[in-house]
């Protein structure tokens, strides 16, 4: 069966980070101008070409050449799939409707947050035949082989939606993968050919990304990703992960990062892990994410030790009775000393801020600035919390606010740059909370500490160039306030 897997270019959107299977997208010049391989496509691809299919994985954001090619051949495809998040719903299901245009017979389907949180909202889109919720590798391996044996009907297949004289099916749930060692590789010969992921925070290219994880500890009330992954969070084996490693380096990477929601998340299998890569002379950079209290100062210098440069934390904000109304479970102080280890260690950190959290006042976004400033990560994001559906907060605030509906209303265009219903849960005005972002940028990037620490930090002409297009991205932001 001939399957088209696409990532839809977004109107006026130039770069977007969609990868993450459980959406919390960001864009644009906020972030650098960074992209990222479309990893969670790339699993898909694979578990369908590995069952038989042909599979075709087209990035329109990074090959608009090829994304039009395969909308003129649009005839030729039996299925298209898309991985959408709430605030790219509309964009995307318009994309699957010129594609629908052009071959009624084709069908589609739309897996990712919004169809797992808003499935009736997303099977009200004429362009969308069936959605899959939660995990999709093997639900989307079940449709494809319904459809492969032209059976009718799709009441058997769990995790699905679909549509049925005019009614909206919504199956049984398909089981959380129990054990993730069961996953393919992912072929990255499926990735687009010579399209360059732009990442400034990365030392050596080429690089790719890898996950060895699903799901974290944490409960915040701003996340997907409990109700996307389930309570229980699972890992890998520590030798399946070697392996890929092993394979990724035989493919020419010469750095990987890693988007687990919270790789530290599971100590005894890193340590593993990092010694297995001194041992068997596996020669990578990394980055990963981690959570405040999932990391000690002994495993951060064994990090260190087998490649990681780069850890990347949710630090959200530095007033602790907003990280409590956030549920976010970490102590202001325990930031402080992560980071200080870190620095002490000689990685570089990054600091993911969130602005307009509930209870936040002009006082408390004053005050997390300067403890970002104080924790000095090398680099950091600011952006307005954006409550998103499958999450405890949007749950609050439809309670309340129903015309929030599905949440779609807050596009790519509007998202973490836009108050979306922050002024109910805040005391600050539209005006005030939307000034935050451009406010907070300047009064960390604008002083010459972080320059030195870019500075100091370049190991290559090739790492200069990168950070120096998204010094400007970042800068074009901070003094015109356009992030597009």
């Amino acid at each position: 069966m001939k399957i088209l897997i696409v990532i839809p270019a977004t109107p006026g959107v130039k770069n977007v980070v969609r990868d993450f299977i459980y959406g919390c997208w960001c864009k644009g010049k906020r972030i650098g101008g960074m992209q990222m391989p479309p990893l969670n496509l790339l699993y898909a691809a694979t578990v369908l070409t590995e069952d038989g299919n042909e599979v075709d994985l087209v990035d329109g954001i990074s090959d608009p050449d090829r994304f039009k090619k395969a909308l003129d051949d649009a005839q030729s495809y039996e299925a298209m799939i898309v991985l959408v998040s709430t605030s790219t719903f509309h964009s995307d299901t318009d994309v699957l409707a010129q594609f629908k245009d052009r071959n009624p017979k084709m069908k589609s389907i739309i897996f990712g947050p919004h169809p797992t949180f808003m499935p009736c909202y997303s099977l009200a889109k004429p362009s969308v035949d069936i959605i899959v919720q939660h995990e999709p590798e093997f639900i989307l391996r079940d449709v494809i082989r319904q459809l492969r044996a032209s059976l009718d009907g799709y009441h058997d297949i769990r995790g699905i939606g679909f549509r049925t004289d005019g009614q909206i099916i919504l199956n049984e749930p398909y089981p959380y993968l129990e054990n993730l060692d069961n996953l393919p590789f992912p072929n990255r010969k499926l990735l687009p050919p010579h399209v360059d992921y732009f990442n400034p925070v990365v030392k050596r290219m080429p690089y790719t990304t890898a996950i060895t994880s699903r799901g974290c500890p944490g409960r915040c009330i701003f996340c997907t990703v409990p109700n996307f992954y389930g309570k229980k969070y699972r890992s890998r084996s520590a030798e399946n992960v070697l392996q890929e490693l092993e394979i990724i380096v035989s493919q020419g990477y010469r750095e990987v990062m890693f988007r687990d929601e919270t790789f530290t998340a599971f100590p005894e299998r890193n340590r593993v892990i990092c010694r297995e890569m001194i041992r068997r002379g596996i020669d990578l950079l990394w980055i990963c994410n981690a959570r405040v209290g999932s990391v000690t100062r002994d495993v951060m210098a064994l990090m260190k030790d087998a490649g990681c440069h780069l850890i990347k934390f949710g630090v959200e904000s530095g007033v602790q009775h907003i990280l409590d109304n956030l549920k976010k479970g970490i102590r202001a102080e325990k930031t402080i000393e992560v980071f200080r280890w870190a620095k002490d260690l000689r990685i570089d950190t990054h600091a993911h801020i969130m602005l307009g959290n509930p209870g936040e006042t002009k006082e408390t976004l004053k005050t997390t600035i300067e403890f970002v400033k104080r924790i000095e990560p090398k680099t950091v994001s600011f952006g307005l919390l954006t409550p998103y559906p499958g999450t405890d907060l949007f749950e609050d605030i439809v309670k309340t606010h129903p015309e929030i509906k599905d949440g779609s209303s807050c596009d790519l265009k509007k998202l973490h740059t836009t108050a979306f219903f922050n002024e109910f849960f805040t005391s600050l005005d539209r005006r005030d909370l939307e000034s935050s972002v451009r406010l907070a940028y300047r009064k960390f990037y604008l002083r010459p500490q972080p320059l030195l620490r870019f500075l100091k930090s370049i190991d290559s002409l090739d790492e200069l160039w990168r950070l120096l297009v998204a010094g400007a991205n970042i800068f074009s932001f901070t003094l015109s306030g356009d992030e597009l």
